[in-house]
């Protein structure tokens, strides 16, 4: 696969993505979440990283991390769509399979696909690569709130706001509308290693604690994802935009969980 056409047309069709239902967090929470990641690798999964991107440089991680987006909609890979969520009734707390993700396609059983494939060092080089990238990209959705939320109003993006004026849905407001008016005002957490500088993640990551992340969103959504009024007014945006970067924190640091685990050393 020749990665920069992906890539040239994800950057050429920006503009349009943004009005698009179900794209999580914009390419600025993709490429934060990512490179703050690799920055708390242990050594040997940093190296392995390397290997597989061909580089460590911010432009590659961010290809890779926001390239899920750039051919979700590709008639190859039509079928992802449903990878980058999962949704959760209303009524229930905790994600359940059997009834949440009956054929495995959602974002939590994602993680862990691509944890594994990761992991195989006897695939090729193309289908690791890939596999870092979902790796990357859904950890990223699941900690968008959203991307655990419900069916009846499809995560929000049935759910018609006002902001500042302008009208979106709910869900893009959480996915970049909000976003892209804090990082234009000059707030600088869309510049990598702002919100992730502490000591190297462990490898000690169990597969089963996804659907814990996933039980955090879903309540993130009940506490917090819904404004009290059809016009979101500043209070609720800053609100909004606390919980957006602790949720970019801890993807990242979840993320480092997941690939030392996969690419790391044996503790």
């Amino acid at each position: 696969m020749n990665r920069l056409w992906p890539y040239s047309l994800f950057l050429c069709s920006a503009t349009l993505a943004w009005a698009t239902p179900g794209w999580c967090w914009g390419p600025a929470g993709h490429r934060v979440i990512g490179a703050d990641a690799l920055a708390m690798l242990d050594a040997t999964a940093r190296a392995e990283v390397v290997e597989i991107l061909g580089s460590d440089s911010n432009d590659v991680i961010d290809e890779a991390c926001s390239w899920p987006d750039t051919v979700r909609e590709t008639a190859e890979w039509e079928w992802s769509a449903p990878q980058h969520y999962v949704n959760i009734p209303r009524s229930a707390a905790h994600y359940d399979r059997s009834r949440d993700c009956p054929d495995d396609l959602c974002v939590i059983e994602g993680i862990g696909k691509y944890a594994r494939e990761l992991g195989n060092a006897d695939i090729t080089g193309e289908q690791r690569w890939q596999a870092f990238a979902w790796l990357c990209h859904l950890v990223g959705d699941l900690h968008q709130p959203l991307h655990a939320g419900y069916r009846d109003d499809r995560g929000g993006n049935q759910v018609e706001i006002k902001y500042r004026g302008e009208s979106h849905n709910l869900h893009q407001f959480w996915d970049r509308v909000l976003i892209n008016e804090r990082l234009a005002s000059g707030d600088d957490w869309d510049k990598p290693g702002q919100g992730c500088s502490g000591p190297k993640a462990g490898s000690n990551w169990d597969p089963a604690s996804v659907s814990d992340w996933a039980d955090e969103s879903h309540d993130l959504v009940a506490r917090f994802a819904y404004p009290p009024a059809a016009e979101i007014d500043e209070a609720f945006a800053d609100q909004c935009w606390l919980v957006t970067r602790r949720q970019w924190v801890k993807a990242a640091k979840r993320l480092a969980q997941v690939l030392n685990s996969a690419l790391g050393e044996v503790e």
